[in-house]
Order: C-alpha cells, then structure tokens, then sequence
C-alpha cells in the first residue's frame, strides 16, 4: 500500500506541475483599437542648386517710436486703495505725456503696417473736406480729441487712468511694481 500512496502522490504532483506550467497569466481585457489608415510616405523632390543671386537693396521701413516697455511684474490693483487716481492731477492732464510712449507722429502710430491702420477720414474729414485736426482746447494735445472708452473717436481730454485701464493697461505700465517707491514718490499727489 505504500507503494500505491506514494505512486498515487507522485501523479498528483507530476499532474499540479504540469497544470501550472500549463496555465498562462491572464492578460487585462484591453478595447480593440481602431486599424490605423497607412499614410503614404512623403519624399521630398530632389533640391535644386541655388543660383547666386545678385545682391538686394534692403527695403526701407519707417522707423518706429521706441515705445515704454510693459512692466513684466504681477498686475497690481491700484484702484483698490487708490480709489482719486481718476481725479490726480497728472492723471487728468496725461495728454502731456502721450509721446513719450506711443511718439508725437500720429501718422506712425496711427496708419500702416503694425498700427491700428485707421482710415484717414477718421481725423482728416472727408476728401471735399479735408482738415489737419487741431486740439479740442488750448493747452492740450491732439491726442487727447479720441481715445475715450468704449468710443475711442470721443474725445478723451487726456485721463489717462480712463485711457488705459478699461483696455488692460494697468498702472504697473507706466508705474513699474516697486510699489514702497511709489509710494514715497506719490505722497504728494495724494491730496490733489
């Protein structure tokens, strides 16, 4: 009887061995992917040889008005505190300051490539009647007969918190973000 146990123990062991070799890992059931359509090769033409060309006359372009460079800092709302910026004096007769970022030509910042390109007849009437715009009150600029908001055509009278803000022009553009410094410069307008 031994001999049949252990023969019978030796089969079941031969029979696990062979099932376990037998059984593969399941593999996770995964979604059929769409047959992807064979794209054509691209072959390139053969290169032509370049011919020495004769030497270009660079184009002239106008010459641009350097303008102030945006402050690359966190935008800062001023108005929270500084609610009188609107009524500042500077603020108010900003038309003073127009060129010193944007230039004093209004034709370059104006008309053609890389501006606004608005229509002459905006600012010079129609061609029966044709005029070199003047400014809407001594001591300002021409500048400041638009750039109202939303009516960039209004005149503006040169607020310069109305001009900027509303089109994502905040204070750190002219201001920089040293705010301490600011503030110390600033304390003399505080009460205008």
């Amino acid at each position: 009887m031994n001999r049949k146990v252990i023969l019978l123990f030796a089969l079941i062991l031969l029979g696990a061995l062979i099932l376990g070799c037998a059984q593969q890992e399941k593999k996770p059931e995964t979604t059929p992917k769409a047959e992807k359509t064979p794209t054509p090769k691209k072959t390139t033409p053969p290169k032509a040889e370049k011919t020495p060309s004769p030497e270009k006359t660079p184009t002239p372009r106008p010459k641009t008005t350097p303008k102030k460079a945006e402050s690359k800092g966190p935008v800062v709302e001023c108005t929270v505190c500084h609610s009188k910026a609107n009524d500042y004096v500077p603020h108010l007769q900003g038309g003073q300051l127009c060129g010193n970022c944007h230039g004093w030509d209004p034709h370059k910042i104006h008309v053609g490539a890389g501006t606004i390109n608005i229509d002459c007849q905006v600012c010079h009437g129609t061609p029966d009647k044709i005029s070199i715009p003047q400014p809407i009150e001594e001591g300002r600029t021409v500048c400041e007969n638009c750039h109202a908001y939303p009516d960039p055509t209004k005149p503006s009278y040169g607020n310069l918190v109305n001009i900027h803000l509303p089109r994502g022009k905040y204070c750190t553009v002219c201001h920089g973000t040293d705010i301490g410094g600011l503030h110390q410069s600033a304390n003399r307008f505080v009460e205008q």
